[in-house]
């Protein structure tokens, strides 16, 4: 084969795995990657004092409660006090099916009308993340807190599921304890998926998202802009 032609199809053969690995790359890594723009709120948190601020799931986006489900939030208390991070609330249910509070003494984790005390408190100042796991095949049930290597079990059996009803980060001021402190919150990443795996640090919901499509605030002050939160991405 003359020269001319061997350096022609080796330029082409360069050429065409420098394109194959381009691809490769972003095949294998691009999923791990945030969505940076777009709805995803990588630089937003929610900003929450006492019950008199509260973020709402918006009517057309829905979150049934799931057999098997995750659901995990950041969260920063900066006052001493009761707090809660978010409820869901099935029409006419008298009790929360599923929420996640805290106070000075201790967390405590709801499902399906069952309030459950797990030992332990948030140091004001500094960010952590909670998960709450449900996996109803197991009966169990079970909150995880970042920096603690081992999360904390209960063992629940309920078989049956209410209807979808109302998603709210925070709270309603009819909903905190007679004569208690409320403190002031902000929250992160709130997102829900139906499974119980482990999911990445920015990864976003499959159920519910950190989409602002998804959510309605009481007021603009409840939203902040801080581009220094661990999801930013320049």
């Amino acid at each position: 084969m003359p020269r001319k032609h061997r350096e022609h199809l080796f330029g082409r053969e360069r050429k065409s795995k420098q394109h194959f690995l381009h691809v490769l790359y972003f095949w294998i890594f691009l999923p791990l990657i945030p969505r940076a723009g777009g709805y995803f709120m990588s630089n937003s948190k929610a900003f929450l004092q006492g019950c008199y601020d509260h973020w709402t799931l918006q009517d057309h986006w829905a979150m049934p409660l799931q057999f098997q489900m995750t659901v995990c939030v950041d969260v920063r208390v900066l006052t001493p006090g009761e707090w809660t991070a978010f409820s869901y609330t099935s029409p006419r249910s008298p009790y929360y099916d599923l929420a996640l509070q805290g106070d000075d003494s201790a967390l405590y984790a709801w499902l399906l009308g069952v309030k459950h005390r797990f030992p332990g408190q948030l140091e004001v100042g500094r960010w952590y993340r909670l998960c709450l796991r449900r996996d109803a095949r197991r009966d169990s049930f079970s909150l995880e807190v970042s920096g603690n290597p081992d999360p904390q079990q209960r063992t629940v059996i309920a078989r049956t599921n209410p209807p979808t009803g109302t998603l709210l980060l925070g709270c309603k001021p009819r909903e905190a304890s007679p004569g208690a402190t409320l403190a002031t919150v902000e929250l992160y990443l709130f997102r829900v998926w139906d499974d119980v795996m482990e999911h990445g640090a920015c990864e976003d919901g499959t159920v519910v998202g950190w989409d602002s499509r998804m959510w309605g605030i009481t007021r603009p002050q409840a939203r902040v802009r801080d581009d220094a939160l661990q999801c930013v991405f320049n």
